[in-house]
């Protein structure tokens, strides 16, 4: 489990923030603690999602993050999580049917 104070205090405003989307997005299982107003008091995670899992392996290879990351610089297209998750997956797809001969 990781809780907000695993972080230096300095950062701890941006790390609870960066934690807060992804649980939103379903990609790590946690809960934030919030009062009125923007600020997170605390958090905890206990570990990556499934959704979680399936993102980090579609980019876990390098050659298909830079690939990914080329193809939104290439097209002047915005990197949504959506998107990335899309492209990262058709790159993949292409670069194991090149591999396969087909």
């Amino acid at each position: 489990m990781v809780r907000l104070g695993s972080f230096p205090p300095e950062r701890a405003a941006e790390v609870s923030y960066h934690m807060a989307l992804l649980i939103e997005a379903g990609l790590v299982n946690g809960q934030v603690s919030q009062t009125i107003g923007p600020e997170i008091n605390d958090f905890f995670s206990q570990r990556l999602t499934w959704e979680g899992h399936e993102f980090l392996d579609g980019i876990r290879s390098n050659t298909v993050w830079q690939k990914t990351k080329k193809t939104f610089v290439e097209q002047g297209v915005s990197m949504t999580f959506d998107l990335v998750k899309a492209v990262a997956k058709e790159t993949a797809i292409s670069l194991m049917k090149t591999a396969l001969g087909g």
